[in-house]
C-alpha cells in the first residue's frame, strides 16, 4: 500500500479562496522562489475557483510523484471556524521537489473551463470531476482506495 499523507486547510469563511490557495501552496512548496511555487502560482486562478465552489471539501487536491501521495482537503463553514479537524502542519519533505503531478477536483459544470485553463499554464496540474479517481489511482488499481490507512502524525508521535 502506498503512503498517503492528508492535510486539512481552513478555508471560507476564515480565509478567502485565494488565501486558502496561498496556504496550500506554502505547504506544498515552502520556498517562495522554488520552481514548485512558481508552478502553483500559475494555476492559482483555477485553483481558487475550485476552492470557492467547495469542490475540495470531500475530494482532495492530490499530489503524487517521487514521495508519498499528498491529499489536501479544505474545511468550510462552521468547521473552518471551530478548527477542530484542521491540520496545516508542514511536510517533512517538499512534495513539489523532483517529478510531481497534481490533480484538482472541480464541479462538473466548471470542468471544461478549468481543464482548458490549467492546460494553458501547466504541464503538471490537471483537473478532474468531483468523485473521479486520479490517473495514478486508475493505473494502480487497488493501491489507493477509500479504505487506505491515514495516520495522524501529531497523535502518532505523542508520548
Amino acid at each position: 500500500m502506498a503512503t498517503i499523507i492528508k492535510r486539512t486547510v481552513s478555508s471560507i469563511p476564515t480565509r478567502t479562496a485565494s488565501e486558502s490557495w496561498e496556504m496550500i501552496a506554502t505547504l506544498l512548496a515552502p520556498d517562495p522562489n522554488s520552481l514548485g511555487r512558481t508552478e502553483l502560482n500559475k494555476v492559482a486562478g483555477a485553483a481558487c475557483s475550485t476552492i470557492a465552489s467547495e469542490a475540495t471539501k470531500d475530494d482532495a487536491i492530490t499530489v503524487w510523484g517521487s514521495g508519498p501521495q499528498i491529499r489536501i482537503y479544505c474545511v468550510f463553514g462552521d468547521d473552518a471556524i471551530a478548527k477542530d479537524n484542521i491540520n496545516e502542519e508542514s511536510f517533512q519533505q517538499c512534495p513539489t521537489d523532483g517529478d510531481w503531478k497534481m490533480s484538482i477536483p472541480c464541479l462538473e459544470e466548471d470542468l471544461e473551463w478549468t481543464q482548458k485553463k490549467l492546460k494553458s499554464c501547466s504541464t503538471r496540474v490537471t483537473a478532474r470531476s468531483v468523485g473521479e479517481s486520479i490517473g495514478s489511482e486508475k493505473q494502480a488499481k487497488g493501491v489507493f482506495t477509500d479504505n487506505a490507512i491515514e495516520i495522524n502524525a501529531a497523535e502518532f508521535l505523542k508520548s
